[in-house]
């Protein structure tokens, strides 16, 4: 019973890391425009790749829910301010009931470092909205008669600073465009620290259809030495793609929905959760 509950505890780490931010870029915002998106997501599977990047299937299914936003807001031209925020995460086993908490917090800024080219660094505080603890009991007995109490956190309990360049172009009349980044997140309590890479490909259809393919990397810097970080995403690298659709009903108005999942190329899957994450929700841009 102690090897199942450990497994347990050690892939309730996706929760956490299902929950994506919007896409990295390096355009800015003109004075006093801003962008707002609300999204519900959805996330059940029951292949887990361990930290050693063995696959586990079958027995007990994870099951992730979440209402995301994100906004951004122009100071200026060149100088934007974000949020990046899981407002509500409901998470669960097949053999569990459902835990709710919210998760990290993402705030951050963004500058322009060239007037004529879309080229930006981007700083973001993820900070936590608890302590890294919300359990779940499960819903039936196990051998001895108890209730097995599983781990099943919205946040992971500890301060991050991400670092980001990006840059961006267009053409076609801004029809087509692109991106390409690079991130670094130094972790605190003693966590792996990690850096990501990724790229976007998007195209306008119909003046009315935004179709993005997006595609990113991570990977983890040095051991932690965290005590039970394997729950928080110690030790996480993946290769991860994602397809939006953004459909513009009026002006300022867009329905956004898609899908991301994992693949095991370049970077192998380690520690998480593998299944499709699918979104639907809606964007406001002024």
């Amino acid at each position: 019973m102690k090897g199942i509950t450990f497994r347990l505890l050690l892939v309730s780490t996706f929760g956490l890391f299902a929950i994506s931010g919007y896409g990295q870029n390096g355009w800015t915002r003109a004075k006093n425009g801003f962008y707002a998106q609300a999204v519900l997501s959805t996330f059940n599977t029951n292949e887990y790749y361990s930290t050693t990047g063995t696959l586990f299937n079958g027995g007990s299914t994870f099951r992730s829910n979440a209402l995301l936003f994100y906004g951004e807001y122009g100071v200026t031209d060149r100088f934007n301010v974000l949020l990046d925020a899981p407002l509500l995460v409901l998470n669960k086993f097949s053999t569990t009931e459902m835990v709710a908490g919210v998760g990290s917090i993402k705030l951050g800024a963004k500058y322009r470092l060239l007037k004529n080219f879309p080229l930006a660094a981007q700083i973001d505080f993820d900070i936590p909205t608890d302590d890294g603890f919300n359990y779940a009991t499960s819903t039936e007995p196990n051998s001895l008669g108890t209730y097995d109490q599983i781990n099943l956190p919205t946040s992971d309990g500890e301060f991050n600073i991400w670092t980001t360049l990006a840059a961006s172009h267009s053409i076609a009349s801004g029809k087509t465009f692109g991106s390409i980044y690079g991130s670094f997140n130094f972790r605190t309590k003693s966590f792996s620290h990690q850096i990501q890479a990724g790229f976007e490909i998007g195209q306008l259809l119909w003046d009315k259809l935004y179709v993005i393919g997006k595609f990113k990397i991570q990977e983890k810097i040095g051991s932690g030495s965290a005590g039970g970080s394997f729950l928080y995403g110690e030790g996480t690298t993946f290769s991860r793609y994602n397809l939006t659709l953004l459909y513009k009903t009026n002006e300022h108005w867009k329905i956004v929905g898609g899908f991301s999942d994992f693949i095991g190329f370049p970077v192998p899957r380690r520690n998480l959760y593998d299944g499709f994450m699918f979104f639907l929700g809606a964007s406001v841009e002024y």
